[in-house]
């Protein structure tokens, strides 16, 4: 082995450079470089026990070992680089402020300088000419005020080379300084070439996000999505509150994104979020990987009413050819559904599926007002002609779905009282319901129209069936519920009811 007949004092020098990456593999590599390897295996196990999986902590044992802020994680990299080095995964969300009464006190106690810090920013190729200065005056402003700096959370993110998944701050806001800085991140990222030793974020593959607590909403989602386009990015996860974006009709279909985002992307989970068709269209325009779409929709405005139609026609429209898991639901939801219809029957390769009854009876419901206009202000999805209606699961259940979790979401209105479920009304012409599970029990008798003579010929490859159960769910609801049993199993799909609880999403990717 050449290596191995360098001196040494070149061996040593090796070994301090491989730290972390390389460290573990020489210290067992032989003797000899384990030797070399000795004095430095404490403090390298305690680094990575710190800082690997690392979130932001205060240790009152051990006041060396609290981080609590941004201010104090760069402060702590400006005087050991190699900690950041060390993160790979990192939860941002608690990036808050530091306590009253003791600001500094910590920071300073572990040899906080600013004119380190200074040097950092200084020396920064994410940010040129002047705009390091501006960043390092926010961060001693910011810092001295006791307040979240944007600049420091978002100028944090220059300085993880191994990261792999990040979880942003719940104070996160999107401003062009911010923006300016992650186009500068990706650029760096998508460099030919490019490894982690020079480019931060160029490992990551999960970005997370949280509902900020600046707006009590969720992040605006395409002041999120650039950051889609780093090179290996796998999994986003909204998982509070994604606010929907404007929709724009490019000429060309990736025009008004920034270069590849969403090329890499193969887990979306968009959870308590208020998108329509055209911005979920706009989201998932350039995602040719994504396997797995997680969807819940949360609104309490009580208009406009929700499409959900032209959400389902949209994901089959863009991920309709390569998408194999999609959740559609419900999440403190008390608005009103358009009518409308939509179909499944499109995608290709889907195999898991979870649907609201609310879609099932939106398609229903729309179907039967086209065919007799009697059926406007009944509250009964049987007193309508349902002749439309003529496909097994109303037509929306694609043929190669193997699993599908029917979900019956419920909630109640602010007074405590449950809504006037599916009655239908008029907006503007346009006619809409109140989702919710009463009256499902009729949706799923609608759904359900001959399953045992029809199964085979129009869904082969489902072999299970889970119905979510609310513990308040009315009589009628159960009852139907359990009736599917006996005509599911005549046909070999095994049917779960899941009772009593409030069902989570069915076991999909990045869960």
């Amino acid at each position: 082995m050449a290596l191995l007949g360098l001196p040494d004092e070149l061996l040593a020098l090796i070994v301090s450079h491989a730290i972390p990456e390389g460290f573990e593999s020489l210290c067992l590599a032989c003797r000899r470089l384990h030797t070399l390897c000795k004095p430095l295996i404490k403090q390298h196990n305690v680094l990575r026990s710190q800082f690997r999986n690392f979130n932001y902590y205060e240790k009152i044992a051990d006041p060396s070992f609290t981080i609590r802020t941004s201010f104090e994680l760069i402060a702590r990299i400006a005087e050991e680089p190699v900690v950041a080095r060390y993160i790979q995964h990192a939860d941002f969300k608690m990036d808050l402020r530091l306590p009253v009464g003791d600001r500094l006190w910590l920071m300073e106690d572990n040899g906080y300088r600013p004119d380190t810090v200074r040097d950092l920013f200084a020396s920064s190729r994410y940010l040129s000419g002047a705009d390091w200065q501006d960043y390092f005056t926010k961060y001693e402003r910011d810092l001295a005020d006791n307040r979240y700096c944007q600049a420091a959370a978002a100028f944090l993110l220059t300085l993880l080379p191994n990261v792999k998944s990040v979880v942003l701050p719940q104070f996160w806001t999107s401003d062009k300084d911010t923006e300016k800085l992650l186009e500068a991140i990706i650029d760096h990222a998508r460099q030919p070439n490019t490894t982690s030793i020079n480019a931060s974020l160029s490992l990551l593959n999960t970005l997370k996000t949280s509902i900020s607590l600046v707006t009590r909403q969720g992040f605006v989602l395409d002041k999120i999505t650039p950051l889609l386009a780093l090179p290996r990015i796998r999994s986003f996860h909204g998982p509070s509150s994604v606010s929907h974006i404007g929709a724009r009709e490019p000429s060309s279909p990736c025009q008004s994104l920034p270069p590849s985002v969403g090329e890499t992307m193969e887990i979306a989970h968009l959870l308590s979020s208020n998108l329509d068709g055209p911005a979920m269209e706009h989201f998932l325009r350039c995602t040719p990987r994504l396997k797995t779409l997680v969807y819940s929709h949360s609104s309490k405005q009580l208009s406009p009413p929700w499409d959900i139609c032209a959400l389902v026609t949209a994901i089959v429209k863009e991920v309709g050819s390569h998408l194999e898991e999609l959740s559609i639901t419900t999440h403190d939801f008390t608005g009103k559904i358009a009518l409308g219809t939509a179909t499944m029957r499109d995608f290709a390769r889907l195999q898991k599926l979870e649907i609201s009854l609310d879609l099932a009876t939106c398609v229903i419901r729309s179907a039967a007002q086209l065919e007799t206009k009697e059926s406007i202000g009944t509250g009964s999805v049987a007193d309508a002609d349902q002749s439309h209606i003529d496909l097994l699961m109303c037509g929306l259940v694609p043929a190669s779905v193997t699993r599908l979790f029917l979900r019956s979401d419920e909630w109640e209105r602010r007074d405590g009282v449950h809504d006037s479920i599916g009655l239908l009304e008029m907006s503007d012409g346009v006619p809409e319901f109140k989702g919710g599970p009463q009256q499902h029990d009729r949706t799923l008798e609608t759904m359900f129209q001959g399953f045992a003579e029809k199964k085979d010929a129009q869904l082969p490859s489902l072999k299970e069936i889970r119905v979510s159960y609310p513990a308040t769910a009315g009589e009628a609801y159960k009852a139907r519920c359990k009736s599917l049993l006996p005509e599911a199993e005549k046909v070999g799909v095994t049917v779960y009811l899941d009772g009593g609880r409030y069902p989570s999403v069915m076991d999909f990717a990045g869960t």
